[in-house]
């Protein structure tokens, strides 16, 4: 199935296509009554007050891809959102040593990296848009929730990095550069407490 107003392929169950947003495989009417109850419906989401994009697990080795996590916290909750694993970065890393030598496995990379994010990015448009929370599709892909109240229980920090300890006992330490990280922290810090 394709999306009537930009040509997307969507999958067949889809209701609102993940790259414009728009209502999928419907008549006029019908997405016009849809439109009016989703644009009611993200008016009555969480209010969107951190959302972050790109952390990667560090210490972590993976042969066919990097797991990407996005973080979110809502009015309520914390999320971690992590993605289907993409294969593009390690395709072009064997295609470029395969017919080329390092300078084309570098060049592989590179391109399968950027096809994999924008992979990424076409799932965010499904909820995340102009600053604000769209759709609660984000929660398909939560990989953790904590809830406000137990989040410092759940958080510490090291240089550049953070610990997520979840209800498990699973520990999940994430990294990004220092710009990010030290706005992730002064946010979390006057977020819990």
């Amino acid at each position: 199935m394709y999306c009537s107003n930009c040509a997307t392929k969507i999958e067949e169950r889809a209701v609102f296509c993940q790259n414009c947003g728009d209502e999928a495989g419907m008549s006029g009417q019908e997405a016009g009554i849809l439109k009016s109850a989703h644009s009611e419906k993200s008016e009555s989401l969480e209010g969107l007050l951190y959302y972050s994009e790109e952390w990667l697990r560090a210490k972590y080795f993976a042969v066919s891809s990097l797991p990407y996590l996005d973080i979110l916290v809502t009015k309520d909750n914390f999320y971690l959102i992590q993605f289907p694993k993409t294969h593009g970065g390690t395709l072009g890393l064997f295609l470029g040593l395969l017919l080329f030598n390092i300078l084309g496995a570098v060049i592989g990379v590179a391109i399968g990296n950027s096809s994999d994010q924008k992979k990424r990015q076409k799932q965010r448009i499904a909820w995340f848009m102009d600053n604000k929370l769209i759709s609660p599709n984000y929660k398909d892909y939560a990989f953790v929730k904590i809830s406000k109240d137990k989040l410092g229980d759940h958080l510490s920090f090291e240089k550049n990095k953070f610990i997520v300890i979840t209800d498990r006992e699973k520990i999940i330490k994430l990294k990004k550069n220092k710009k990010e990280f030290t706005q992730f922290n002064k946010f979390i810090k006057s977020y819990v407490l």
